[in-house]
């Protein structure tokens, strides 16, 4: 097995082991000393992988030390553990194809995102309140809705320890609840599911809104996914032949996905003269020994507004895209966001802001500010071991930055312009005109207040710490298009 170096590799301190010697008693009797768990040989491999890949492309491989991978019991948890501090991102997997396929939107799913809350700080029971559901998915199909309530599932109580089959079973019934005062309590209606496998439609809901001489686009956009760009442009052609003069863009829920998306939506919100003129959007920050190597390779690390794009999707098709003709040439953006906006959410405020007044109204955003690539064994070996099959690493390459080089998302993301709390217990559908992050939108835009229909709910229950929302979610991810970046190949050693 052969691994590709770059010409820039780092040297490693020699490691130096020191003898231990012990006397023995005079009547020298033996000690039957327990046998030593032996780290099955695959096992050391796959830490290997990790490792080297880690000490090489990884954002901050200066940190990363080598490691007796005979002692590694659990690759996994080592990555977890040895990745930089600030690095919450970086991932080993034995499923780099569902990983993958998780970036296209797509997977088996009941098609519904979920918010998982405690009831008190010393229990594990648990309940999940629906955050909103994708088009077509048997979630809509059996009439699920912003603002519902699971008390049960399949007649046992929800708790920290089996909430994930709330995603991740095959079939599930829900027992339903209702919300009275602060007391959440069964309304005998059961809701049974049988998860698919499917396409889940990021573009999710989208109108006009017209306001005495305002007419403001709103776009509800859950996932950057490579499939949703033809659907992105459809919208956004629609908004511009109906005269939309503002755009309220809804990423509250938006966890992330493919960079290039973030790069296709903003240059058709953005100034045109800014997209014809492709201007940098954003640049790349990669580590200092691969910077030096795409600079000596003649890579160009900054992304540009463009109104053209030619790209090989997941599987490998040509894409040529045109965004001319959805062209909103805005002088201001309002972007609702939340702790659930990430990665190419928060990338594309960052790409934006030096060119339009970005508004963002809501909660503070994720914080997540790196740029990550999904590595196989492929990528890094000459002759990849098959016990390293369908192994993969998602690992934070680069840091982004504005056109000056700033990151202002950076450490703790955005904290908005206008707080609003975002609260599905108050069941306002998504793109309902009084519902609180949209209200205060359209008022900032048309000076006029927006009457709602119901009084703000005051619950305020604990979430889940780290607690997933939906399964497939591009979860605190900006990703790089396959193949994009290619490790450099010139130099070959003996895998260790």
């Amino acid at each position: 097995m052969q691994k590709n170096y770059r010409i820039l590799i780092i040297l490693f301190a020699a490691i130096t082991g020191t003898l231990f010697f012990q006397s023995c008693s005079k009547d020298d009797n033996p000690i039957d000393e327990p046998a030593k768990e032996v780290v099955p040989k695959e096992t050391q491999k796959v830490t290997q992988f990790a490792i080297d890949v880690l000490q090489d492309v990884y954002l901050w491989s200066s940190t990363i030390k080598s490691v007796d991978v005979t002692k590694i019991k659990d690759p996994v948890a080592m990555v977890d553990s040895i990745r930089y501090s600030a690095d919450r991102w970086t991932s080993l997997t034995d499923d780099a194809k569902g990983l993958t396929d998780s970036f296209a939107g797509e997977g088996t799913s009941y098609g519904y995102s979920l918010g998982v809350y405690l009831f008190s700080n010393t229990s594990n029971q648990c309940f999940a309140v629906v955050q909103f559901v994708y088009p077509g998915t048997p979630a809509e199909k059996a009439g699920m809705k912003r603002g519902d309530l699971i008390l049960q599932m399949n007649r046992t109580d929800i708790t920290t320890s089996n909430y994930y089959d709330l995603f991740y079973s095959s079939s599930v019934t829900l027992g339903m609840a209702a919300l009275n005062g602060n007391v959440i309590s069964l309304n005998n209606k059961t809701i049974s599911l049988t998860a698919v496998s499917m396409y889940q439609e990021p573009v999710n809901t989208y109108k006009v809104i017209n306001k005495g001489s305002s007419k403001i686009g709103y776009l509800f956009y859950t996932d950057y996914t490579l499939k949703s760009h033809e659907k992105l442009l459809e919208v956004l052609q629609s908004f511009k032949a109906s005269g939309v003069t503002d755009v309220i863009l809804d990423l509250r829920y938006n966890l992330g996905g493919y960079s290039l998306t973030s790069q296709i939506l903003s240059s058709m919100l953005a100034p045109a003269s800014v997209v014809s003129g492709k201007q940098i959007f954003l640049k790349q920050i990669w580590n200092d020994d691969y910077t030096a190597y795409w600079k000596k390779q003649g890579e160009d690390l900054d992304e540009y507004f463009s109104y053209t794009y030619n790209y090989e999707d997941e599987d490998s098709k040509k894409v040529n895209l045109s965004v001319e003709s959805a062209n909103l040439n805005l002088s201001r953006l309002f972007v609702l966001v939340s702790g659930n906006t990430a990665s190419a959410s928060e990338a594309t405020i960052t790409g934006l802001s030096p060119y339009i007044k970005v508004t963002t109204i809501g909660e503070q955003t994720a914080g997540k500010y790196c740029g990550g690539i999904v590595f196989t064994p492929d990528d890094i070996y000459e002759t990849p071991d098959a016990a390293l099959k369908n192994w993969g690493i998602y690992t934070m390459v680069y840091r982004y930055a504005d056109k000056n080089g700033n990151t202002a998302c950076m450490p703790d993301g955005f904290k908005p312009d206008y707080e609003v709390a975002d609260d599905p217990f108050d069941r306002y559908a998504m793109g309902d005109e009084a519902e609180p992050l949209l209200a205060k939108a359209i008022q900032l835009i048309t000076g006029e207040s927006v009457t709602t229909k119901a009084a703000v709910s005051l619950f305020r229950p604990k979430s889940v710490d780290k607690a997933i929302s939906r399964k497939g979610a591009l979860n605190n991810k900006l990703i790089e298009l396959p193949g994009r970046y290619k490790l450099n190949k010139e130099n070959q050693s003996p895998a260790r």
